[in-house]
Protein backbone atom coordinates (compact mmCIF):
# COMPACT_ATOMS: atom_id res chain seq x y z
CA UNK A 1 0.00 0.00 0.00
CA UNK A 2 1.16 3.51 -0.77
CA UNK A 3 3.12 5.05 2.09
CA UNK A 4 3.38 1.91 4.22
CA UNK A 5 6.88 0.90 3.16
CA UNK A 6 8.34 4.33 3.85
CA UNK A 7 6.61 4.97 7.17
CA UNK A 8 9.18 5.03 9.97
CA UNK A 9 7.20 6.39 12.89
CA UNK A 10 6.75 9.74 14.59
CA UNK A 11 8.34 12.76 13.02
CA UNK A 12 8.36 11.49 9.42
CA UNK A 13 7.91 14.29 6.91
CA UNK A 14 4.73 14.26 4.85
CA UNK A 15 5.41 13.76 1.16
CA UNK A 16 2.96 15.18 -1.33
CA UNK A 17 -0.15 17.29 -0.91
CA UNK A 18 -2.90 15.83 1.22
CA UNK A 19 -5.89 16.90 3.26
CA UNK A 20 -5.12 16.89 6.98
CA UNK A 21 -7.80 15.21 9.07
CA UNK A 22 -8.22 14.45 12.75
CA UNK A 23 -8.15 10.77 13.68
CA UNK A 24 -9.76 9.86 16.99
CA UNK A 25 -7.99 7.08 18.88
CA UNK A 26 -9.09 5.10 21.91
CA UNK A 27 -6.58 2.51 23.09
CA UNK A 28 -7.19 0.51 26.26
CA UNK A 29 -5.77 -2.65 27.80
CA UNK A 30 -6.75 -4.89 30.68
CA UNK A 31 -4.98 -3.95 33.96
CA UNK A 32 -3.22 -7.35 34.06
CA UNK A 33 -2.12 -7.25 30.43
CA UNK A 34 1.59 -6.50 30.81
CA UNK A 35 3.95 -7.53 28.03
CA UNK A 36 7.44 -8.69 28.93
CA UNK A 37 10.28 -6.72 27.31
CA UNK A 38 13.21 -8.15 25.40
CA UNK A 39 16.86 -7.11 25.61
CA UNK A 40 16.16 -4.41 23.02
CA UNK A 41 13.50 -2.86 25.26
CA UNK A 42 10.68 -3.84 22.92
CA UNK A 43 7.73 -6.08 23.87
CA UNK A 44 8.33 -9.76 23.22
CA UNK A 45 6.53 -11.03 20.10
CA UNK A 46 3.00 -12.35 20.41
CA UNK A 47 1.18 -14.34 17.74
CA UNK A 48 -2.41 -13.88 16.67
CA UNK A 49 -5.13 -14.91 14.28
CA UNK A 50 -7.78 -12.57 12.89
CA UNK A 51 -11.50 -13.13 13.38
CA UNK A 52 -14.01 -11.32 11.21
CA UNK A 53 -16.32 -9.17 13.30
CA UNK A 54 -19.13 -6.79 12.36
CA UNK A 55 -19.25 -4.71 9.21
CA UNK A 56 -21.46 -1.60 9.27
CA UNK A 57 -22.18 -0.17 5.85
CA UNK A 58 -23.41 3.21 7.01
CA UNK A 59 -26.52 4.99 5.84
CA UNK A 60 -25.23 6.44 2.56
CA UNK A 61 -24.05 4.80 -0.65
CA UNK A 62 -20.25 4.59 -0.66
CA UNK A 63 -18.81 2.99 -3.83
CA UNK A 64 -15.27 3.05 -2.43
CA UNK A 65 -16.31 1.08 0.63
CA UNK A 66 -17.73 -1.72 -1.49
CA UNK A 67 -14.41 -2.19 -3.24
CA UNK A 68 -12.46 -2.80 -0.04
CA UNK A 69 -12.49 -6.41 1.15
CA UNK A 70 -11.97 -7.70 4.65
CA UNK A 71 -8.72 -9.31 3.47
CA UNK A 72 -7.47 -5.88 2.30
CA UNK A 73 -8.08 -4.45 5.76
CA UNK A 74 -6.38 -7.34 7.59
CA UNK A 75 -3.35 -7.05 5.29
CA UNK A 76 -2.95 -3.38 6.24
CA UNK A 77 -3.54 -4.20 9.89
CA UNK A 78 -0.95 -7.00 9.89
CA UNK A 79 1.71 -4.64 8.52
CA UNK A 80 1.06 -2.20 11.33
CA UNK A 81 0.49 -4.68 14.16
CA UNK A 82 4.05 -5.81 13.49
CA UNK A 83 5.25 -2.42 14.75
CA UNK A 84 4.15 -3.54 18.22
CA UNK A 85 5.62 -7.04 17.72
CA UNK A 86 2.30 -8.74 16.98
CA UNK A 87 2.66 -11.32 14.21
CA UNK A 88 0.11 -13.53 12.44
CA UNK A 89 0.39 -17.30 12.70
CA UNK A 90 -1.01 -20.21 10.75
CA UNK A 91 -0.66 -22.45 13.79
CA UNK A 92 -4.00 -21.68 15.38
CA UNK A 93 -3.41 -23.92 18.40
CA UNK A 94 -0.39 -21.89 19.52
CA UNK A 95 -1.76 -18.39 18.92
CA UNK A 96 -1.52 -15.98 21.84
CA UNK A 97 -4.38 -13.78 20.71
CA UNK A 98 -7.47 -13.85 18.57
CA UNK A 99 -8.11 -10.36 17.20
CA UNK A 100 -11.68 -9.54 16.24
CA UNK A 101 -11.92 -6.81 13.61
CA UNK A 102 -14.97 -4.56 13.24
CA UNK A 103 -15.03 -1.92 10.51
CA UNK A 104 -17.21 0.27 8.35
CA UNK A 105 -19.06 3.57 8.65
CA UNK A 106 -21.10 4.79 11.61
CA UNK A 107 -24.83 5.22 11.25
CA UNK A 108 -26.16 8.75 11.60
CA UNK A 109 -29.69 9.65 12.54
CA UNK A 110 -31.68 11.26 9.75
CA UNK A 111 -35.21 12.49 10.50
CA UNK A 112 -37.20 12.45 7.27
CA UNK A 113 -39.98 14.48 8.93
CA UNK A 114 -37.78 17.09 10.60
CA UNK A 115 -39.16 19.97 8.52
CA UNK A 116 -42.73 18.75 8.98
CA UNK A 117 -42.25 18.53 12.77
CA UNK A 118 -40.96 22.10 12.92
CA UNK A 119 -43.87 23.37 10.82
CA UNK A 120 -46.34 21.46 13.02
CA UNK A 121 -44.95 23.09 16.18
CA UNK A 122 -45.02 26.55 14.61
CA UNK A 123 -48.61 26.11 13.43
CA UNK A 124 -49.78 24.80 16.82
CA UNK A 125 -48.00 27.62 18.63
CA UNK A 126 -49.51 30.25 16.31
CA UNK A 127 -53.02 28.85 16.85
CA UNK A 128 -52.50 28.79 20.62
CA UNK A 129 -51.29 32.41 20.64
CA UNK A 130 -54.23 33.57 18.51
CA UNK A 131 -56.67 32.09 21.02
CA UNK A 132 -54.86 33.78 23.90
CA UNK A 133 -54.84 37.15 22.10
CA UNK A 134 -58.54 36.86 21.32
CA UNK A 135 -59.37 36.13 24.95
CA UNK A 136 -60.65 32.68 24.03
CA UNK A 137 -59.96 29.35 25.68
CA UNK A 138 -56.50 28.30 24.47
CA UNK A 139 -56.29 24.52 24.22
CA UNK A 140 -52.60 23.48 24.49
CA UNK A 141 -53.34 19.91 23.37
CA UNK A 142 -52.13 20.27 19.78
CA UNK A 143 -49.01 22.15 20.87
CA UNK A 144 -48.15 19.58 23.54
CA UNK A 145 -48.59 16.74 21.05
CA UNK A 146 -46.29 18.43 18.54
CA UNK A 147 -43.68 19.07 21.22
CA UNK A 148 -43.87 15.46 22.43
CA UNK A 149 -43.23 14.18 18.93
CA UNK A 150 -40.27 16.53 18.63
CA UNK A 151 -38.87 15.24 21.93
CA UNK A 152 -39.15 11.70 20.58
CA UNK A 153 -37.10 12.68 17.55
CA UNK A 154 -34.47 14.30 19.77
CA UNK A 155 -34.38 11.18 21.93
CA UNK A 156 -33.75 8.96 18.90
CA UNK A 157 -30.91 11.20 17.74
CA UNK A 158 -29.36 11.15 21.22
CA UNK A 159 -29.64 7.37 21.41
CA UNK A 160 -27.85 7.01 18.08
CA UNK A 161 -25.13 9.42 19.19
CA UNK A 162 -24.56 7.39 22.36
CA UNK A 163 -24.26 4.18 20.35
CA UNK A 164 -21.60 5.77 18.17
CA UNK A 165 -19.82 7.08 21.27
CA UNK A 166 -19.55 3.53 22.67
CA UNK A 167 -18.47 2.09 19.32
CA UNK A 168 -15.72 4.66 18.71
CA UNK A 169 -14.43 4.99 22.29
CA UNK A 170 -15.87 8.45 23.04
CA UNK A 171 -18.22 7.39 25.84
CA UNK A 172 -16.23 8.21 28.99
CA UNK A 173 -14.80 11.48 27.64
CA UNK A 174 -18.25 12.56 26.46
CA UNK A 175 -19.94 11.66 29.75
CA UNK A 176 -17.32 13.62 31.68
CA UNK A 177 -17.93 16.73 29.57
CA UNK A 178 -21.70 16.35 29.88
CA UNK A 179 -21.41 16.33 33.67
CA UNK A 180 -19.89 19.81 33.71
CA UNK A 181 -22.11 22.72 34.71
CA UNK A 182 -21.64 24.55 31.42
CA UNK A 183 -21.41 22.99 27.96
CA UNK A 184 -17.79 22.83 26.81
CA UNK A 185 -16.16 23.15 23.41
CA UNK A 186 -14.94 19.56 23.72
CA UNK A 187 -18.49 18.31 24.24
CA UNK A 188 -19.65 20.23 21.18
CA UNK A 189 -16.74 18.90 19.11
CA UNK A 190 -17.38 15.30 20.11
CA UNK A 191 -21.13 15.61 19.54
CA UNK A 192 -20.59 17.02 16.06
CA UNK A 193 -18.14 14.24 15.22
CA UNK A 194 -20.48 11.53 16.46
CA UNK A 195 -23.42 13.01 14.53
CA UNK A 196 -21.63 12.72 11.19
CA UNK A 197 -20.58 9.69 9.16
CA UNK A 198 -17.21 8.33 10.32
CA UNK A 199 -15.06 5.54 8.94
CA UNK A 200 -13.81 3.27 11.71
CA UNK A 201 -11.77 0.20 12.55
CA UNK A 202 -12.06 -1.51 15.93
CA UNK A 203 -9.68 -4.24 17.07
CA UNK A 204 -10.57 -6.37 20.09
CA UNK A 205 -7.84 -8.79 21.19
CA UNK A 206 -8.80 -11.82 23.27
CA UNK A 207 -6.58 -14.35 25.05
CA UNK A 208 -6.84 -17.34 22.72
CA UNK A 209 -5.20 -19.87 25.05
CA UNK A 210 -7.61 -18.90 27.82
CA UNK A 211 -10.49 -19.28 25.38
CA UNK A 212 -9.34 -22.79 24.47
CA UNK A 213 -8.94 -23.94 28.06
CA UNK A 214 -11.75 -22.14 29.86
CA UNK A 215 -14.25 -21.77 26.99
CA UNK A 216 -14.68 -18.13 27.99
CA UNK A 217 -13.55 -14.83 26.50
CA UNK A 218 -10.93 -12.72 28.26
CA UNK A 219 -10.39 -9.34 26.64
CA UNK A 220 -6.77 -8.19 26.57
CA UNK A 221 -6.86 -4.90 24.68
CA UNK A 222 -9.07 -2.77 22.45
CA UNK A 223 -8.09 -0.13 19.90
CA UNK A 224 -10.71 2.07 18.26
CA UNK A 225 -9.80 4.33 15.34
CA UNK A 226 -12.07 6.66 13.37
CA UNK A 227 -12.05 9.59 10.96
CA UNK A 228 -14.84 11.58 9.31
CA UNK A 229 -15.98 10.09 6.01
CA UNK A 230 -17.40 13.09 4.07
CA UNK A 231 -14.88 14.05 1.41
CA UNK A 232 -12.58 11.09 2.12
CA UNK A 233 -11.78 7.92 0.21
CA UNK A 234 -12.58 4.78 2.21
CA UNK A 235 -9.43 2.90 1.17
CA UNK A 236 -7.12 5.84 1.93
CA UNK A 237 -8.92 6.46 5.22
CA UNK A 238 -8.63 2.83 6.36
CA UNK A 239 -4.97 2.81 5.35
CA UNK A 240 -4.34 5.91 7.44
CA UNK A 241 -6.28 4.52 10.41
CA UNK A 242 -4.24 1.31 10.42
CA UNK A 243 -0.97 3.23 10.23
CA UNK A 244 -2.02 5.40 13.16
CA UNK A 245 -3.01 2.26 15.03
CA UNK A 246 0.49 0.90 14.58
CA UNK A 247 1.64 3.32 17.26
CA UNK A 248 -0.87 2.23 19.91
CA UNK A 249 -2.00 -1.37 19.37
CA UNK A 250 -1.94 -3.26 22.67
CA UNK A 251 -1.26 -0.18 24.75
CA UNK A 252 -3.20 1.61 27.49
CA UNK A 253 -3.72 5.32 26.98
CA UNK A 254 -5.91 7.29 29.33
CA UNK A 255 -8.38 9.34 27.39
CA UNK A 256 -9.56 9.81 23.86
CA UNK A 257 -6.77 11.14 21.68
CA UNK A 258 -6.65 12.87 18.32
CA UNK A 259 -3.80 12.98 15.83
CA UNK A 260 -3.61 15.16 12.75
CA UNK A 261 -2.76 13.18 9.65
CA UNK A 262 -3.16 13.48 5.88
CA UNK A 263 -5.85 11.12 4.65
CA UNK A 264 -5.48 11.41 0.90
CA UNK A 265 -2.27 9.92 -0.40
CA UNK A 266 1.21 10.77 0.82
CA UNK A 267 2.78 9.33 3.93
CA UNK A 268 1.54 9.66 7.47
CA UNK A 269 2.89 11.94 10.17
CA UNK A 270 1.53 11.55 13.68
CA UNK A 271 1.64 14.83 15.57
CA UNK A 272 1.42 15.26 19.34
CA UNK A 273 -1.46 13.45 20.98
CA UNK A 274 -4.22 15.59 22.44
CA UNK A 275 -5.68 14.30 25.71
CA UNK A 276 -9.46 14.56 26.04
CA UNK A 277 -10.00 12.71 29.32
CA UNK A 278 -9.58 9.44 31.14
CA UNK A 279 -10.49 6.07 29.67
CA UNK A 280 -9.32 3.55 32.22
CA UNK A 281 -11.43 0.55 31.27
CA UNK A 282 -12.07 -1.14 27.92
CA UNK A 283 -15.36 -0.08 26.37
CA UNK A 284 -17.78 -3.02 25.81
CA UNK A 285 -17.63 -4.51 22.35
CA UNK A 286 -20.18 -3.42 19.71
CA UNK A 287 -23.72 -4.76 19.89
CA UNK A 288 -24.17 -8.15 18.30
CA UNK A 289 -20.82 -9.56 19.45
Amino acid sequence: MKGLAGYLGLGLAVLGAADVQSIAISSTAAPDYVRALGADGKPLPESYVFYEGNFIGGGTVDPYQKRVKYSDITLMLAQNLAKQNYFPTKDLASANLIIMVHWGTTLTYEDAEKQFAAEEINAALAAYNRSVDAGEFADPGALNSALSRQEGVAGSAEENLNRNAALLGYRRALDRERNKIMPSQEELTMSLELAEDRYFVVLMAYDYQYLRKEKAKRLRWVTRLSVRSPGNNFLDAIHTLTVAGGEVFGQQFDGLKRVKVPVRGGEVKLHDLKFLGEETKPVPEPAGK
